[in-house]
């Protein structure tokens, strides 16, 4: 699994709240009650980034237009905004719980409460959300009132140059969006022991005609450098351009479950943030018009002079035993059988049958072989090919018991070799500690195709090296980049010794290396392993140039747009890898990402009739020509 130093949820205080209200009237809170005149939501909001009114008592009036499971927005009528467009009309009302059943929308109330920017203390470079709080009371003015008409956002208004606060003005404020492009599937959360997901509503969007947003070398600008950093790190803008859309985050709302691509029309709903991402919440009576995305496209079918190997991630993939040795999960016999049933279509239906697939996160050799034996059964019953999937692992030292292994078709590859390396192998972390280098060990599986034709022999390296999770900490990221920098290390390495044994060897380096294939500016993985470190001076820990030839990363030949096979937060990126020796590239036909997983919603996992999202990873797949 892979993890950018993504801000985390909005963590909230605990609040008692004591405000009662009614038609007649208000019992307000002694310390919260004021003598100050009314002010227009556009004064307390000021100008800039933050409030001139920060951490007074203020009282003002304004019209219901959103209500969510901690507050309300409020918004001025029409007609009473100011001339500046430099200041929101709109503000939230934190009241900790479930606001009041008389503040439904469309009540006009004046509220008295105290300003606060709010910044979630575990994410201290988030920008500050203008808010009234603790305990706020409230004195019903009016119901039914005309809504303000939403601000129609632009691509202007949300461009990939513009700066992350660049919608400030409007925070608070209904929105409307006419044309919405999903850049990421609606997201959730797993239940491992039943193989199920749930939906929470929140996608990733840009507007009209915007460019899908990417992954760029170095480090987010919103994070600080580590101390001691060199120069010339580089840095990336986090791509400003991304809406974030909970389309249910308003009470009665119902979610939204899309895949990436799919296209929302007339999204309208107050402005607010959160993960450091401007965010709409949809409107519950005028929902989001929805245009699905095209179906996924399997990989086409080899030649009759191709083979192909294959990448894949197969996501904290367990059994239903406890492993009191590890900290795995467990699974229900019903779940482990639709976790094998959706891997078995995705590897048969989407990926075409590799004659070889290398794995990730799988927890033992045991499940990796009902996985083949499932294939092969899958295959006989719907009269496809006959595959003999035979499963290869070797037990690593993960805490969460994952490991690295092979599925291999030997109805079509003779298996010469399958050989772990460097379990054994420890680093000195910064504390000066010895610990095992290797989570999950490299394992090197050498192998002749034997169908269409004898081609020789090809060595593939299935790899998993350290996540990126904690990179950025103060406190664990030392350690973190020190672990990745030394496995990145090893494995050129291992690659080195084995082109010295034989120059002519060809190697195909292949996993889920929890990385970029450009620098990340905190260690340059990739680079390390195919042999071109980034240089001393852009990156926090330097890495040394083990290898010669340099190998080739085939996700560089891709089209751009085709550059991912993971998206965290509505960015897109590529964590799945192949690279290939001078010797095997000359053979490379074809490369591309199994499309399936990233793109689509979390709650397809629960449904084991189809093959969509059994991961969150797209495997990767090269085609070689047998001559």
């Amino acid at each position: 699994m892979y993890a950018l130093a993504a801000p985390m949820a909005r963590q909230r205080r605990t609040l008692l709240v004591m405000t009662v209200v009614t038609l007649a009237g208000v019992i307000e809170p002694p310390h919260l009650t004021a003598q100050a005149a009314v002010l227009a939501i556009h004064v307390i909001q000021g100008a800039g980034a933050r409030s001139p009114m920060e951490g007074q008592v203020v009282t003002t009036t304004g019209v219901v237009t959103g209500r969510k499971s901690n507050g309300v927005f409020l918004q001025a009528p029409d007609g009473t905004a100011d001339a500046d467009p430099r200041t929101s009309e709109g503000v939230f009302v934190f009241t900790s719980s479930t606001p009041p059943a008389t503040l439904t929308v469309g009540t006009l109330v004046q509220v008295t409460g105290r300003v606060i920017e709010f910044v979630p203390a575990a994410d201290p470079s988030s920008p500050p959300l203008t808010e009234l709080a603790e305990t706020p009371s409230f004195e019903v003015r009016g119901a039914g009132m005309t809504l303000p008409a939403p601000i129609e956002l632009q691509p202007a208004d949300l461009t990939p140059q513009g700066t992350h606060d660049q919608l400030e003005r409007y925070e608070g404020m209904r929105v409307r969006v006419s044309t919405l492009l999903l850049i990421s599937p609606t997201l959730g959360s797993v239940a491992e022991a039943s193989a199920t997901a749930s939906s929470n509503g929140v996608f990733y969007g840009v507007i009209g005609a915007t460019a899908r947003p990417f992954l760029e070398p170095g480090i987010d600008v919103r994070q600080p450098l580590p101390a001691g950093s060199p120069c010339c790190i580089p840095r990336f803008d986090g791509n400003p351009e991304r809406l974030r859309v909970d389309s249910d985050g308003q009470l009665g709302a119902a979610a939204i479950n899309a895949a990436s691509g799919t296209v929302l029309r007339n999204v309208i709903g107050p402005l607010d943030y959160g993960f450091q991402s401007y965010t709409i919440l949809p409107d519950p009576a005028t929902p989001p018009g929805v245009t699905a995305a095209p179906a996924f496209a399997p990989a086409r079918e080899p030649s009759d002079a191709e083979f192909t190997v294959a990448s894949v991630n197969l996501q904290r993939f367990y059994d239903t035993t406890d492993d009191p040795a590890v900290s795995d999960a467990v699974l229900t016999a019903a779940a482990f059988q639709n976790r094998l049933t959706k891997a078995s279509l995705y590897i048969r239906r989407l990926m075409r049958y590799p004659h070889i697939i290398g794995v990730q996160e799988v927890e033992n050799l045991s499940t990796l072989r009902a996985l083949a034996a499932a294939i092969n059964r899958d295959a006989r019953e719907a009269r496809e090919l006959k595959p003999q999937y035979e499963a290869y692992l070797e037990e690593g030292n993960d805490p969460g018991g994952i490991d690295v292994g092979f599925l291999v078709d030997r109805a079509r590859v003779e298996v010469i070799q399958v050989l772990q390396e460097g379990r054994g192998e420890q680093f000195r972390n910064p504390a000066g500690q010895l610990e095992s280098l290797h989570d999950r060990p490299p394992l090197v599986l050498r192998a002749r195709s034997l169908f269409p034709l004898d081609t020789g022999s090809i060595t593939v390296i299935v790899n998993h090296p350290r996540s990126l999770i904690d990179v950025e900490s103060t406190t664990s990221g030392p350690r973190v980049r020190a672990k990745r920098a030394e496995q990145a290390e090893s494995l050129a390495s291992l690659v080195s010794r084995r082109l010295s044994a034989d120059r002519h060897e060809r190697l195909l380096v292949i996993g889920d290396f929890n990385a970029g294939e450009f620098n990340d500016g905190y260690v340059d993985l990739l680079g390390t392993v195919r042999g071109a470190p980034a240089p001393r001076d852009q990156v926090v820990v330097a890495t040394r140039d083990l290898l010669d030839p340099d190998f080739e990363n085939l996700v560089d030949q891709q089209p751009r747009a085709d550059r991912y096979s993971y998206v965290l937060d509505g960015h897109a990126g590529t964590l799945d890898h192949m690279l290939v020796s001078p010797s095997l590239r000359r053979f490379v036909t074809s490369f591309l990402h199994v499309r399936g997983n990233a793109d689509a919603p979390a709650v397809w996992r629960s449904d084991a009739t189809r093959p969509e999202r059994m991961s969150d990873h797209d495997p990767a797949l090269v085609y070689i020509s047998a001559r």
